[in-house]
């Protein structure tokens, strides 16, 4: 069972969604929490819970740290001088993911003077610079990022304190067992629902006959001639009941008499449900807690109870201090109601524009948290960044304006750190200076299980979607290995359209790729750095500079499947281990063209301005692990690429003859039409050959199979210097013979085969089993297999 509330008054009566200012307390199936929402005014030196109990039997011995204790190293650290300067150490690392309130008392101003969090200084906060640097004392509330020890804050100028404090700002247990109960309804959000006797939703398993329940519901609209009933003859457990049609939450208590499970109510008539919920009674749902909060003081004595919303509203007219999260009282922000938001619930962002926030709140495995839009109002909520429109233009390209000052909090359209089991859904993000989904990780622990899907994203200066174990720019520890857990895992990216990323901005217009353009320098899809499958399926990517999708430098397990990827500047669909490793991952069924590159596999590991030999010299050998292994590309649909369709690269500056490259399989693939400027090649299988290559054993097990390789308006090129070579095997391709492709010249092509087709039966049979066992369709490929991503000729 879940519940949320925050403290306020509570009228005698039902249990109410009361929200106030002041602690905000989560209720999961087996966890309790309590977290500092705003510190009321009052001594800063202290915070603790006095008091907590669940149903008149107190929990307090059961709560680490009640008295949260001093986590500042030099708490009067005085007069504070420099550039960067520490104001104070921690004495012990800080939970990754808890809130901690940050308290300080200034003094003396001694000039211009900026205190900011530094993350990568060594701060546990993510870096922003602090409003709060004027005579007096001030609080901030902040979530830790990491386990750094060595600052605090860090100051620019001339400033003394007084004081300064850390302290934990929340609390929390594991709930006794026995507290909790299941869900049991199927359908949790049954929507609007209109009939005669139409059932609400089935549940999932038969009810104990002579067991309390309690039935939890939300009614947002209902018709005049709603009825509401548990009719024990028509395939409920309950006995013949009359439930409330009221508009607002409702809780009603029955006891089963049947193990009937096709409805859990029936409706007549016509209504709008938020949610609806059975569990069994007794559990965590509707309990009272009472409990007292101190912040020096300052204290907050209330009795409340748990409720169950569900479901949680978001408009641009609603308010983040009074609103309930009720359809008619919505918050104002996303992050408003994140800070309400529990495993299991819906946030439904209204049709408006929204700024970037961070999501601060984990789901569990059978409960996730969704951010999401109303049917009807996809697209409509606008997750709006600071870039603005394009002012001018460099080599044609436009550049967007945005603030004199990068805002951190604006840098991401939605940026997640170390959380779990969240889904978001239908919304539009876009005209932000770094990535429109920012997805990280952290050090020792493993998140993820998240769902980013059906979400519009362009204009962004970075990434349109980025999952990340660490961040891109430094490397993955050599610890961590492809054998270890990675530091995000299990993320569905899909059904995306994302474009028009890495766009010029002010704050990148001097950055230039190997091409020597400016503008952002990452991958319109980036995963990298510590990740674990990761699916990246049905999305559209466009219209956008830099490369399409992109694994690299540290992911192990996933795939890239069905994807459309279209008018990319460089590569469509990219493999680059860098120094670290790509392992274990699938590329089939996708649609790549008007693409410099099509599908492209590589060991991006130097530098381009140091040869490899010495940098490898510089930096120590042991950093190159530079392994690209199980890697499965077939079925794949290539077309009207500028240089080759498929690429294996040995990067002329950053490969050289270290690491391994095994068991990568390329089978049943079309490429048409590639090498449009003419000066390169349809195909390049080049580079991993080289003889230094050869005599340290990079490659092995490389199958080059069953592929289809045309041009119908310039003659085939290809280079191929794997063929014959140890390690390698090339053969029964259809290499520049006319396949009889049903529709070139159609738009898209029809890349199916024609009958007397004379790719028809080149391959062994035994090339196509396990994934290769059918084609683009889904159709078997047979005992007389055909080269290409189809195995049917058309009738």
């Amino acid at each position: 069972m879940m519940g949320a509330f925050t403290i306020g008054a509570v009228a005698g009566g039902a249990p109410s969604r009361a929200r106030s200012l002041g602690v905000s307390t989560y209720l999961s199936d087996t966890k309790f929490k309590l977290k500092m929402q705003r510190i009321p005014s009052g001594s800063m030196d202290e915070l603790a819970l006095n008091v907590l109990s669940i149903d008149g039997q107190s929990f307090l011995e059961d709560v680490v740290d009640a008295s949260s204790p001093q986590l500042a190293a030099n708490p009067t650290p005085g007069r504070v001088t420099g550039n960067g300067k520490v104001v104070s150490a921690l004495i012990e690392p800080l939970e990754v993911g808890a809130l901690y309130l940050v308290s300080y008392d200034i003094i003396a101003d001694g000039g211009t003077a900026g205190l900011f969090f530094p993350e990568g200084g060594g701060s546990p906060f993510p870096y922003s610079t602090v409003t709060g640097h004027t005579l007096g004392r001030h609080k901030i509330l902040v979530v830790a990022e990491d386990t750094d020890t060595n600052a605090i804050l860090r100051v620019n100028g001339d400033l003394t304190f007084g004081s300064i404090s850390c302290r934990k700002a929340e609390w929390g247990m594991n709930l006794p067992a026995g507290t909790a109960h299941p869900e049991l309804v199927q359908n949790r959000e049954p929507g609007h629902i209109r009939g005669d006797g139409i059932a609400i939703s089935a549940l999932t398993s038969p009810l104990e006959t002579g067991t309390a329940y309690t039935l939890r519901y939300e009614i947002k609209g209902a018709g005049s001639d709603l009825r509401l009933f548990t009719p024990p003859d028509a395939g409920a457990p309950f006995p013949f009941t009359r439930l409330p049609t009221d508009v607002g939450h409702h809780a009603v208590t029955l006891t089963a008499q049947n193990d009937a499970t096709k409805a859990v109510a029936r409706l007549v008539g016509d209504a709008v449900f938020g949610y609806f919920s059975c569990r069994k009674a007794g559990g965590v749902s509707g309990r009272q807690i009472q409990m007292d909060v101190a912040s020096g003081s300052a204290r907050s004595r209330r009795t409340v109870y748990t409720a169950d919303p569900l479901v949680l509203y978001v408009a641009p007219w609603g308010d983040d201090n009074s609103g309930s999260g009720a359809f008619g009282s919505p918050f104002a922000t996303p992050k408003g109601a994140l800070a309400a938001a529990l495993p299991g619930d819906t946030i439904y962002l209204r049709p408006g524009v929204y700024s970037p926030f961070a999501i601060t709140a984990s789901g569990t495995v059978s409960n996730p948290i969704t951010i999401n839009t109303l049917p009807g109002e996809e697209h409509l909520a606008i997750i709006e960044g600071d870039l603005t429109p394009p002012s001018g233009t460099i080599d044609g390209n436009s550049v967007f304006g945005a603030p004199e000052v990068q805002s951190e909090e604006t840098r991401d359209g939605i940026y997640m750190r170390a959380q779990d089991h969240v889904h978001i859904r239908n919304l539009t993000i876009r005209n932000v200076w770094r990535a429109g989904i920012f997805v990280i990780g952290t050090p020792g622990k493993q998140h993820g299980h998240h769902v980013v899907a059906d979400n519009q994203i362009y204009n962004t200066g970075s990434s349109s979607i980025a999952i990340n174990g660490q961040n891109s720019d430094t490397l993955l520890p050599l610890a961590e290995t492809s054998d270890t857990k990675m530091r995000t895992d299990d993320i569905l990216i899909e059904n995306n359209d994302c474009s028009a990323s890495n766009v010029i901005t002010r704050y990148n217009n001097n950055i230039t790729n190997n091409q020597g353009v400016p503008g952002g320098v990452d991958e319109c899809i980036s995963v990298t750095s510590g990740c674990s499958n990761i699916i990246t399926r049905f999305n559209d990517v466009h219209d956008t500079r830099q490369y399409g999708i992109d694994y690299k430098a540290g992911v192990k397990g996933g795939a890239i499947y069905g994807n459309r990827v279209w008018n990319v500047k460089r590569y469509g669909i990219y493999l680059d281990s860098g120094r670290r490793y790509v392992e274990d991952v699938a590329i089939y069924n996708n649609q790549v063209w008007a693409c410099h590159l099509g599908i492209v596999l590589a060991r991006e590991a130097g530098s381009t301005s140091v040869p490899y030999d010495t940098f490898t010299a510089q930096q120590g050998i042991g950093e190159f692990v530079q392994t690209l292994a199980n890697i499965d590309v077939y079925n794949n649909l290539v077309w009207d690429t500028q240089a080759a369709g498929i690429y294996c690269q040995r990067h002329p500056q950053k490969d050289g003859p270290n690491g391994i490259i095994s068991n990568i399989r390329i089978r049943f693939n079309t490429v048409y039409n590639a090498n449009r400027m003419e000066s390169g090649r349809d195909l390049n299988l080049s580079g991993w050959s080289d003889p230094e290559f050869e005599a340290a054993g990079v490659v092995s097990d490389f199958d080059f199979t069953g592929n289809i390789v045309w041009n119908d308006t310039a003659a085939v090129r290809t280079i191929n210097t794997f063929d014959g070579k140890p390690g390698f095997s090339v053969h029964s391709n259809a290499i520049g013979v006319d396949p009889l492709f049903v529709g070139p010249k159609a738009t898209p092509p029809d890349l199916s085969l024609s009958p007397g087709s004379p790719v028809s039966a080149v391959v062994n049979a035994a090339h196509t089993s396990g994934p290769f066992a059918t084609d683009i369709s889904g159709l078997a490929r047979g005992a007389a297999p055909k080269a290409g991503a189809y195995s049917v000729t058309a009738t």
